[in-house]
């Protein structure tokens, strides 16, 4: 098979090759308007309803099958030696389904904060996986160098491979296909590699459409970053919103996103929670916190920016049903006072 073009880049070009390659193995996911009433007719792109319940195992397929067919000697030392990655909890998931399918050896550095359900979820996708549990500063060190020597294996980061970048981008690409005039694309930002791989994409298709990053409050480096002009590091709380939020940036990926996104919005959990409890009860759409920031930045800012059309990406819907129902009576709870 013909090499892809330079990776170093996320062209339309190579990410309409990646989406030929991985589209037997992922869902096109559908793009919906919302009906929820305000400025702006928003719309919802529901990598919720993904397999494996997230965007990232679209990554964790171009990453296997880019390295299967057009990097030999790579895929010779994942089916010897397995692969290794360091992540939060999805992309773990998407991995796990991955090798399980094709019996490579699986090995995952999670955080010992790591949600239980995301931890069974794993497990669940390939019984087979290593989860190895570690402090949060060392979790931070493996996800900023993509090493971790104590496991053998091949190292495939969540954040900065290429081959996942332009798996990523294919949603960027769906978007414009499915919904030609929009105006904004609000992404949630974890590590960043969804918001650089969508904002790429539309900036090599020729599209202007400008692509915002969405944090929770109670853990924004990117905004903090983008302000200083240089990674910096902020205080971070835990909430139900898992997917996103922490004390850093990685480095390579603030480099990499400074200059194509449009800028960075923060949400509070409560914002993120009646953002959640209008898609369940509003779209009828099931989603975790992070699923919802984006959304929950649509609603916040529509009328200031004169956003018509603004998609959000609904990231993913991992969460524990406990958390879920909680989130829920609570935001209710608040809308009625």
């Amino acid at each position: 098979m013909t090499p892809l073009p330079v990776l170093d880049t996320v062209s339309a070009g190579a990410v309409s090759r990646m989406r030929d390659l991985i589209e037997p193995h992922v869902l096109r996911t559908p793009l919906l308007r919302s009906k929820r009433r305000g400025p702006a007719d928003s719309y919802l792109k529901c990598e919720n309803l993904q397999i494996t319940d997230s965007f990232k195992v679209r990554g964790a397929f171009s990453a296997i099958h880019g390295y299967r067919s057009f990097e030999p000697e790579v895929w010779e030392r994942i089916l010897r030696d397995g692969v290794v990655t360091c992540s939060s909890g999805n992309f773990a998931q998407g991995l796990a389904h991955v090798t399980a399918a094709l019996g490579i050896p699986y090995s995952v550095v999670v955080p010992e904060s790591i949600p239980e359900a995301k931890r069974t979820q794993i497990h669940w996708y390939n019984p087979r996986s290593r989860i190895v549990e570690v402090p949060y500063p060392v979790w931070q060190q493996t996800m900023e160098t993509s090493r971790y020597p104590d496991l053998p294996g091949f190292f495939l980061s969540s954040e900065t491979n290429a081959y996942v970048s332009l798996g990523l981008a294919t949603i960027g690409l769906e978007v414009l296909e499915d919904l030609p005039d929009v105006d904004a694309v609000l992404v949630p930002y974890g590590g960043g590699n969804l918001a650089y791989s969508i904002a790429s994409l539309l900036r090599d298709a020729g599209s202007e459409v400008p692509v915002y990053a969405v944090e929770i409050s109670t853990g924004a480096p990117l905004t903090a970053s983008l302000r200083a002009g240089r990674p910096v590091a902020v205080p971070y709380r835990s909430s139900f919103v898992d997917g996103i939020g922490a004390g850093f940036v990685i480095p390579a990926q603030f480099e990499r996103v400074q200059h194509r996104l449009a800028g960075a919005f923060t949400v509070t959990p409560q914002e993120t929670a009646d953002a959640l409890s209008s898609l369940a009860f509003t779209d009828k759409i099931v989603c975790e916190g992070a699923g919802a920031a984006a959304h929950a930045a649509v609603l916040k800012h529509s009328a200031a920016y004169g956003w018509k059309r603004p998609c959000a990406i609904v990231s993913g819907a991992v969460i524990d049903p406990d958390v879920f129902l909680h989130t829920l009576t609570g935001a209710r709870d608040t809308a009625g006072r």
